[in-house]
């Protein structure tokens, strides 16, 4: 019989927060999950990030003592539970992939640069976790022939939003223009994120597909917000 899963350490990340640490996304999503199921009222957030799942509280409305108690008291079954706890979705992003580095990356993986746009819309992807800027999805893992390659020695001072690209084992879309050290691959015509309007489709638990693009599919899709049931 499957033991109850917890996690491995949980630790105070300063006074209104405790970090939850598991060993692997798929217990530490399901975990997440059933923290939000209980709706306790204080609970201001809750966080996944690769492995981790931050719990945030206000010790106006809640006794952080007492959450600390509710969460080493909280476990799952994951042969049980993971399925109906993980409300992860699949996305798929379009993208033209005619990226600045495109040629780099297939040059440095010994590749020409259809087998790097195989290889990189040939993955599902993890989104790990969200940061950087609002809306910004690190995903993994990146299949092992591309994999590895360091930031650029020099961040382009100017990434234009919805450029897709790579660094390490992860991938990305940049949801804004901003400075940026990653590998440019491509981009996608769609908006990602969208702040102003509390648009943010893409969560951390949710996985991505990326599916190539001819230029006119760019044009006409330009804009557009990405949808859910893409």
């Amino acid at each position: 019989m499957p033991m109850p899963v917890g996690p491995s350490a949980i630790e105070p990340l300063g006074d209104r927060a405790y970090l939850a640490s598991f060993g692997a996304l798929p217990q530490a999503a399901a975990w997440a999950a059933q923290v939000r199921r209980r709706n306790w009222p204080g609970v201001t957030d809750v966080v996944l990030a690769y492995g981790t799942v931050a719990v945030f509280v206000d010790p106006d409305r809640l006794d952080p003592a007492k959450l600390e108690k509710r969460l080493r008291a909280l476990t799952l079954d994951m042969a049980a539970d993971s399925a109906d706890s993980i409300s992860g979705k699949t996305l798929v992003i379009p993208v033209l992939y005619d990226g600045a580095d495109l040629e780099h990356v297939a040059a440095d993986r010994d590749l020409d640069a259809g087998a790097v746009i195989a290889l990189h819309a040939g993955v599902v992807y993890d989104v790990l976790a969200i940061g950087f800027l609002p809306g910004f999805p690190y995903a993994g893992d990146l299949p092992p022939a591309l994999a590895g390659l360091p930031r650029r020695p020099s961040p382009r001072p100017r990434v234009p939003a919805g450029s897709v690209a790579i660094a390490g084992r992860q991938t990305c879309v940049y949801p804004a223009a901003s400075p940026g050290g990653w590998h440019l691959l491509g981009r996608t015509p769609l908006c990602i994120a969208d702040p102003t309007a509390g648009f943010f489709p893409i969560r951390a638990g949710d996985r991505i597909r990326f599916r190539p693009i001819a230029a006119e599919d760019y044009e006409t899709r330009l804009h557009e917000r990405l949808r859910i049931d893409e």
